[in-house]
């Protein structure tokens, strides 16, 4: 009966670690937890990098416009903790804009943009600061540190 009890407890922890294997080792492709965290981000367009926040530093670039000037396309990648650019394909992810200062600049997306993508629209001369937002079924997992915003007339020439 000793030996038996002594069996069947080596049988048990046995099956227990492999099993605890097989759970360690299971591929999580349908997990929510498979996608990347954002630590930063940079803003691109026409290929260049024009704003920049990298993981644990402090934002670099801004935006200068006149009134009534919209920027050209800009897109956004997000960088994780490795330092590499993503763009979460999970159609519950979307990205949102805050102005610290309403009626200077507008945020604007085009569908045919895709959802990576918008442009800032100047409105009225002044200076305020937008926030980016990774948005995650209605709440904000990720926020950029303030992106200046400038809008100022051109001085015309005499």
């Amino acid at each position: 009966m000793k030996k038996s009890f002594i069996y069947s407890a080596k049988t048990a922890l046995t099956l227990l670690l492999v099993a605890g294997l097989f759970i360690s080792c299971d591929n999580s492709t349908g997990s929510e937890d498979d996608h990347s965290e954002p630590e930063g981000f940079r803003l691109k367009m026409n290929g260049q990098t024009v704003v920049e926040q990298l993981p644990d530093q402090t934002l670099t670039g801004e935006f200068e416009l006149a009134p009534g000037e919209e920027t050209a396309l800009i897109t956004i990648f997000f960088i994780d903790h490795d330092g590499d650019e993503f763009q979460p394909d999970e159609p519950e992810y979307s990205l949102g804009a805050e102005f610290e200062t309403d009626g200077i600049a507008e945020f604007e997306q085009h569908e045919e943009d895709g959802k990576w993508s918008f442009h800032i629209h100047a409105e009225a001369e002044g200076i305020t600061d937008m926030t980016l937002m990774l948005m995650h079924n209605g709440h904000s997992d990720f926020n950029s540190q303030d992106i200046h915003v400038h809008v100022e007339a051109e001085e015309s020439q005499p």
